[in-house]
């Protein structure tokens, strides 16, 4: 049975195409061209590294490029998102919209293959109907940034590692002489510090950082560089330690206090997708709104048209534009994007 493994040079993405070749799949490797010039690198993925790999398990690993659409659908939005004063999460979309959706499309149509596989660690349970399920290494699980996937997309995909810890997936890759690799990094295209890179491409707009009451306490060189919670880069002696607040680009103002005033009870979610059913009733789950923050209880529910979540204890740091992941125990029951914070 023919399959295509999204291969990016890494070890994950080598063993899973490894793995399933081993249990008898013939395998095609595809590899993703992220960007339009040569110049540009990713922080996660390495051209010349998928090909050796493949000549190393014997597949053959084809450049699939989507290199137009990942600048407008990610890398567009990501600097829109940040100018707009929100924290946006663009490996999720990625994952919706390239990875799993335009990019395996493509795939599919060089390789006239449906069945589909990565390296993520994330399980699938199709026993009755589709879940997405979390992986056996809780410390590298990623189900977390594959929230955005529909059933559709889950239907046809298979995640080799799931049941593998990290550990183990490495003893894989030393048994057919895979040369180690540094794990891959969130913002892939983003290949220095962050704020130098939107500084570069959004400019500079000096502005006041403000405390809760309107005091001017300081300067900065646009809000956009700042996000709920954050401590760093304030370079402003207080009495006590200073957090962002609020953030406000249309007045270019960044509000600071204590951390107490970061922590959120409530966030209406918007462009959700529910991998479970939800018939709109209360119900109780867990939910976290970054991907290394543990679950925490909470509750779903719909007021009129809007949905929101609400949690037994405040949460630090709920931004806007971040993705708010739930979970039924071991099942991703669904998620949105961060719309507003209630304290």
């Amino acid at each position: 049975m023919k399959i295509i493994v999204g291969m990016s040079g890494g070890i994950d993405s080598a063993v899973a195409a490894f793995l399933l070749k081993k249990q008898g799949y013939e395998v095609s490797g595809a590899f993703y061209k992220l960007f339009e010039s040569s110049k540009e690198e990713s922080r996660c993925c390495d051209l010349d590294s998928a090909l050796y790999i493949g000549k190393l398990i014997g597949i053959n690993v084809a450049t699939i490029d989507v290199s137009a659409e990942f600048k407008k659908e990610i890398i567009d939005d990501f600097l829109f998102a940040y100018g707009s004063g929100i924290t946006p999460n663009p490996c999720t979309v990625c994952n919706e919209k390239i990875k799993f959706g335009l990019g395996l499309k493509r795939a599919q149509e060089f390789f006239g293959s449906l069945l589909f596989a990565t390296g993520h660690y994330v399980i699938i349970d199709k026993k009755e109907g589709i879940h997405l399920m979390k992986a056996k290494d809780k410390m590298k699980d990623q189900s977390y940034m594959l929230w955005r996937l529909s059933r559709e997309q889950l239907s046809n995909t298979t995640f080799p590692l799931g049941t593998y810890t990290k550990d183990e997936v490495r003893e894989i890759a030393k048994a057919f002489k895979m040369p180690p690799k540094k794990e891959s990094e969130d913002v892939c295209f983003v290949s220095g510090r962050l704020n130098v890179f939107l500084r570069e491409n959004l400019g500079e707009s000096k502005g006041v950082v403000v405390d809760t009451s309107g005091k001017i306490l300081g300067e900065h060189r646009g809000a956009y560089l700042y996000t709920i919670g954050q401590r760093s880069g304030l370079s402003i002696s207080y009495k006590f330690p200073l957090y962002v607040v609020a953030v406000d680009v249309v007045s270019n103002t960044v509000t600071v206090g204590e951390k107490e005033e970061c922590f959120f009870a409530k966030s209406l979610i918007g462009d959700t997708n529910f991998i479970e059913e939800w018939n709109g009733e209360p119900v109780e789950l867990t939910g976290k709104v970054r991907y290394r923050n543990e679950e925490k209880k909470c509750i779903l529910r719909k007021e009129g048209e809007s949905i929101l979540v609400e949690f037994a204890e405040p949460q630090f740091a709920i931004a806007g534009g971040q993705s708010l992941v739930l979970y039924d125990k071991e099942r991703v029951f669904g998620g949105g994007v961060i719309q507003r914070a209630f304290r």
